[in-house]
């Protein structure tokens, strides 16, 4: 792959004003732009584009001076294509040197006898080889003596590229593509027609993915503006990771995932854009699990590009809208009475679920984790009849799903000293509420 390329511009201590067409003049014109994504080192094959610097400066009659095009070190080297050109009669350029490296430098003579020199251009058609992501720079000077434009820097430097040999953007790497993940959230239903959580309020939407082109793609190597079906080959997907056990389905942008299971719906894209929602389907028999969903663009690229896998990036949430209710520290220590107490306001008996943490080394024995709390009723719950057995101290978090609206229950966890008389009771919290 190669790139011929207006590099200069703006040249010799004032701008350049290019005869080419599409030409980069630094200083005036932005930096061309270059797939990020192209694998490093590559040579750019941008046929038509040149490097082209005024001299801005008036030689003498015979007068020979040695000029420097050169880019930043390390980002890019040049390669002459053929002898550089003048826009006009008035100096003769001599051989090239400095090929394959970032600078080039050579002679310039004076071979008209009178007249002036400054407006004529000089026209350089270069094979450019970037080595890196990093930004290539370029300027051109002029100098007293070989040796000097051989060098570079400012000893002999008479005339430069804006003040002082000042360096100005040529080539800029840049993103091709953008992966976005917007999270959403849907709500698993407490009341739904087939039971609790079996299908969501409204709908199963979490979340949306876009992945496409940024509004101004850059150029592949040759010039032409990049697309997807450059960068990506058969094997790009994206994976949507979270729960799925009560899924009949997953939609992203309308289309079925082609692999779903329990923990990870995929969808192959390849070299396709998306611009849609992530919608879950219930099979409307299991209750929906309230989990985080995460998205992955899972990169197969094409033969001459390096793309890293996207993400994970946050796709989204499933919540439940029913009753969640939560002891931080409950205890059942000898000798006192430890109780839970439910009561529902409700019409309709609701069934709840104990979930039990344990501190890190403390192996819980647990039993009655389920049950229902009567319709317009309150329900005690004896602890020990829970927390049946420690490997540590007698204490556990307890966190109580209730699948009921959450205006109609109410929990309390209770801890009585009979020796005593004691009593401490403990509103049990709403967990993302205190």
């Amino acid at each position: 792959m190669s790139l011929n390329k207006k590099l200069l511009a703006g040249t010799i201590a004032g701008l350049l004003v290019s005869a080419n067409a599409g030409a980069v003049v630094l200083g005036v014109d932005p930096a061309r732009q270059y797939a990020i994504e192209l694998t490093k080192p590559v040579v750019l094959s941008d046929a038509g584009d040149l490097i082209e610097a005024r001299l801005n400066y008036n030689f003498s009659d015979g007068e020979v001076r040695y000029g420097r095009l050169e880019c930043t070190a390390g980002t890019a080297e040049l390669t002459p294509v053929g002898v550089p050109t003048t826009s006009a009669a008035g100096v003769s350029l001599g051989a090239v040197n400095g090929a394959g490296t970032p600078a080039l430098f050579f002679s310039i003579t004076d071979d008209v006898v009178g007249g002036s020199t400054e407006a004529i251009n000089i026209i350089f058609d270069v094979s450019t080889e970037l080595l890196t992501n990093g930004n290539v720079d370029c300027a051109f000077s002029i100098y007293d003596q070989p040796s000097q434009a051989q060098a570079g820097g400012a000893t002999g430097r008479i005339a430069s590229a804006g003040t002082n040999g000042v360096f100005r953007p040529f080539i800029r790497s840049v993103p091709s593509f953008a992966f976005v993940a917007t999270p959403g959230q849907a709500i698993a239903d407490v009341e739904a027609t087939n039971g609790a959580y079996t299908d969501f309020l409204t709908n199963g939407v979490f979340g949306s993915i876009s992945h496409d082109l940024v509004a101004a793609p850059p150029f592949n190597e040759d010039g032409v503006q990049i697309t997807l079906a450059d960068l990506f080959a058969a094997g790009t997907n994206i994976d949507v990771a979270g729960d799925y056990t009560a899924a009949s389905d997953v939609e992203l942008d309308g289309s079925s995932a082609n692999t779903l299971t329990n923990t990870l719906a995929t969808f192959i894209i390849g070299s396709n854009s998306v611009a849609g929602n992530l919608e879950y389907f219930a099979d409307l028999a299991t209750p929906i699990l309230e989990s985080l969903y995460t998205a992955t663009l899972d990169v197969t690229a094409n033969a001459g590009f390096t793309i890293a896998d996207v993400g994970p990036q946050a796709a989204g949430e499933i919540v439940r809208n029913g009753t969640q209710l939560q002891a931080p520290l409950a205890q059942v220590p000898n000798g006192y009475i430890s109780r839970m107490v439910l009561t529902n306001t409700g019409n309709v008996a609701r069934p709840y679920e104990i979930a039990v943490q344990g501190e890190t080394g403390n192996t819980i024995g647990t039993a009655n984790l389920t049950g229902n709390v009567p319709a317009n009723g309150t329900l005690v719950v004896e602890l020990p009849t829970v927390l049946t057995s420690f490997t540590g101290a007698p204490r556990a978090t307890l966190n109580v799903t209730v699948a009921a609206p959450n205006n109609q229950i109410q929990g309390l966890y209770q801890i009585v000293n009979p020796a005593v008389g004691s009593i401490s009771n403990h509103v049990m919290v709403r967990p993302g509420t205190n």
